[in-house]
């Protein structure tokens, strides 16, 4: 089993997403900017271990919230979009919080759905980062398993 990785910092999250075909958003500068705010999300003990960008909420190609950065960390999810001229946007959810994830391709695009109590994530990439993406979550689910068990229960 290869060695687990620990990204703490923007710069180190975006290069992983670039290099393991996971998406790179907009533009170098917006994938880091969009990284620094999960970097600045993350408690202190807290660190990602994969990393991607993707459509936020696609519904379609013209319904999406448009890219957005993620990690998984050994507490959450954490979704995150830096906005020029308006506030930023992040999400988080606690690993304990997913029932399940599944993955959808076809003819144009990709989807990861993460899949909660009361709502459903969707997030669409293209089919080579899917593709990509799918088998790494595969290889890690033990580990997201393994971390969500660890964390407090979730209070409804």
């Amino acid at each position: 089993m290869e060695q687990e990785i620990h990204l703490k910092k923007a710069e180190d999250m975006y290069a992983y997403s670039c290099t393991h075909g996971f998406g790179k958003g907009l533009t170098r500068a917006w994938g880091i900017n969009s990284f620094r705010l999960v970097e600045q999300a993350m408690d202190e003990d807290e660190f990602a271990f994969l990393t991607f960008i993707g459509l936020h909420r696609f519904h379609s190609m013209s319904a999406h919230q448009r890219n957005f950065a993620y990690a998984v960390t050994n507490k959450h999810i954490i979704m995150a979009k830096m906005r020029l001229f308006s506030r930023s946007r992040i999400e988080i959810i606690p690993l304990n919080a997913i029932l399940n994830l599944s993955f959808d391709n076809n003819d144009s695009i990709g989807i990861v759905k993460i899949h909660l109590p009361n709502d459903a994530i969707c997030v669409g990439m293209s089919q080579e980062s899917i593709d990509a993406l799918s088998k790494r979550f595969t290889q890690l689910l033990p580990v997201i398993q393994q971390y969500a068990q660890q964390l407090p229960p979730i209070e409804n």
